[in-house]
């Protein structure tokens, strides 16, 4: 999902913009030093893999190359997939295979890689084959052999749950999905308590003045001539994200070619919505210049999105270049959030800092990227990790917005009663004056 920065509230100015600078560049030189990731891996390459799995798509049960059944079957690893039993004539496929569309292929494919796991496993005590010691040859004698946990077609070997490749990944993605959904909800119950509480409807804002200053009162709370102008751009903002996390729920259900381009491109797509809304958010003003420069960033980045993702889904679905544009996108919202909110001396400048850092510090547990351990049930990895970290971020962004709102109100309110005060003064001039008039023509009578 979107790219974000942060640090101590205590922390000077200069500081925080530093740090916040500082993960970004590390975090984007630490991504794009990686290869771009692609679809087989290791463990799906090995022979024994691939011989179990054409054995298991050809009679349906899996089977290593390099031990009898008598052996695999004391060991657990042999087994029959489900989504194979009319191979077999056995009973029906169960209902959780046929609702996340598992295919014989694709259930030998799980089945052959618990079959080369499980494997490695237990024969770690010493009843690996004569293949593989034969290629540990620097293994010191009468040590037990152990073979590392490798991915399979790009992923860890995760234990299915109900047909779900990633049941704890699919959990924090619908979690990421009520979370927004929640705290939208909120933030426009806010707005809505506050307009009615100030009753902004009946006073009409008076335009800004350079004599106004910096704080809740300054000149970008000034700006504000609706009660939350951009009330707007942040719920079509949490649409989007609502969406990306729905798709990438169903995507750690089940990678598939169409699931997983849907989960890409929701995602890149909320890239682009973090990017435009830091840009508009900074760049919108009370003059014609600001707000046509503020439009006209927003539509480069739209034009932006729709050539990449055109780029992505009809010439090279390219994980690397992907994996560039996000970062590139990301480290510049950072930036501009940092850059603007201390800049106009925002009153919450301090928690938009925080989630920058917090945000980025948890993306850092992609570049861990350990392999789901057994404690876990063999269901947590990194990823899940990195999603489950997301979840309370999420409010913290939210709690943002409610601060941006009150500023709003807080700006616009002053310019009401700013207003209604010079009004006062202006009514009681002209009637002194009026008096005045009146005394001058009984005097002269």
């Amino acid at each position: 999902m979107s790219c974000w920065t942060g640090v101590s509230p205590l922390a000077s100015t200069r500081q925080r913009s530093s740090v916040g600078v500082g993960v970004g560049a590390i975090l984007a030189a630490l991504l794009l030093s990686f290869q771009p990731c692609c679809r087989g891996s290791s463990g799906d390459r090995s022979w024994v893999f691939q011989s179990c799995l054409q054995q298991c798509i050809a009679s349906g049960c899996t089977l290593l190359p390099h031990l009898p059944v008598s052996e695999q079957q004391a060991l657990g690893v042999h087994s029959c997939p489900a989504a194979c039993a009319r191979m077999r004539q056995a009973s029906p496929m169960p209902l959780s295979l046929r609702l996340f569309r598992w295919s014989c292929e694709d259930d030998c494919k799980y089945h052959c890689m618990e079959a080369v796991e499980g494997w490695k496993a237990r024969a770690a005590g010493g009843g690996l084959s004569s293949i593989h010691a034969s290629s540990q040859h620097n293994q010191p004698q009468g040590q037990p052999q152990v073979l590392p946990v490798e991915k399979y077609y790009g992923k860890w070997p995760f234990r299915r749950v109900a047909g779900m490749q990633e049941l704890l990944s699919v959990l924090a993605s619908l979690a990421n999905l009520a979370a927004h959904a929640l705290c939208l909800a909120r933030l426009r119950a806010r707005v809505r308590t506050v307009v009615a509480a100030a009753h902004i409807t009946t006073a009409p804002a008076a335009p800004p003045t350079r004599a106004s200053g910096a704080g809740p009162q300054g000149p970008d709370g000034l700006l504000c001539r609706l009660p939350y102008p951009f009330l707007g751009l942040w719920t079509a903002y949490s649409v989007l994200h609502m969406n990306a996390w729905l798709w990438s729920a169903l995507f750690h259900c089940r990678d598939t070619r169409t699931t997983e381009r849907l989960d890409y491109c929701s995602a890149i797509a909320v890239v682009a919505a973090g990017l435009a809304a830091a840009v508009a958010r900074s760049l919108w003003g009370h003059t014609r210049r600001r707000r046509l420069a503020a439009v006209a960033a927003m539509l480069c980045i739209i034009v932006g999105l729709a050539a990449h993702l055109h780029y992505m889904l009809a010439v090279k679905f390219d994980y690397g270049w992907n994996m560039r544009v996000c970062v590139a996108a990301g480290v510049t919202t950072a930036l501009l959030w940092l850059v603007w909110v201390w800049g106009v001396r925002h009153p919450a400048r301090g928690r938009m800092t925080a989630f920058l850092l917090l945000a980025h510090a948890a993306m850092l547990l992609e570049v861990l990227d350990f392999a789901p351990p057994v404690a876990s049930g063999r269901l947590l990895d990194a990823h899940a990790a990195w999603h489950w970290a997301t979840v309370p971020l999420t409010a913290l962004f939210y709690s943002w917005l409610e601060a941006d709102a009150d500023w709003c109100q807080a700006g616009r309110a002053a310019v009401a009663v700013g207003a209604g005060e010079a009004g006062a003064r202006a009514g009681g001039a002209v009637g002194a004056a009026a008096g005045g008039v009146e005394a001058g023509k009984h005097k002269a009578v």
